[in-house]
């Protein structure tokens, strides 16, 4: 089995987050050692490639997201028009400086180096471009930050 993973892997046709997952399972299998599994997952994780980590449902999930954030900036934009038109001021909204983390869903909305997120409540960095893997599933793509996040309300 730990062949047969290897030269798949050696391949590039995979998706990243499915790799991970078919290597445990076999792992709690018992058909490859723990090095193995270590070694797998270490050679998944660099020879991944970005085209192949579009899983569909993450996708759909990230398009929806997306056309509620279109959604959210149009009734933002009508909102403030109608209170100009009242004659009252606008204030501007404030940029989180590091927003939850969105599955991207092509190279038009990968990460790059230098992007802040939020990933289950802690903050990264991305230390690559055209980064499409959250920080669980690649993470030397993201260096951890110190900072706090905000408790909910």
């Amino acid at each position: 089995m730990y062949e047969i993973i290897k030269a798949v892997i050696g391949s590039g046709r995979y998706e990243l987050s499915d790799m991970l997952r078919k290597i445990d399972t076999i792992w709690l299998q018992g058909d490859i050692t723990d090095s193995q599994k270590t070694e797998l997952v270490e050679l998944s994780r660099q020879k991944a490639l970005p085209e192949n980590s579009y899983a569909s449902l993450r996708k759909q999930v990230s398009t929806l997201f997306a056309n509620m954030g279109e959604m959210a900036a149009a009734i933002r934009a009508n909102t403030d028009a109608i209170a100009i038109l009242q004659g009252s001021a606008v204030t501007p909204p404030v940029q989180e400086e590091y927003p939850e983390y969105v599955q991207p869903t092509g190279a038009h909305d990968a990460y790059n180096t230098g992007d802040k997120v939020t990933w289950d409540g802690r903050h990264y960095i991305c230390l690559m471009d055209n980064c499409v893997w959250d920080p669980d599933t690649y993470p030397q793509a993201w260096e951890e930050t110190e900072e706090e996040t905000e408790p909910a309300e």
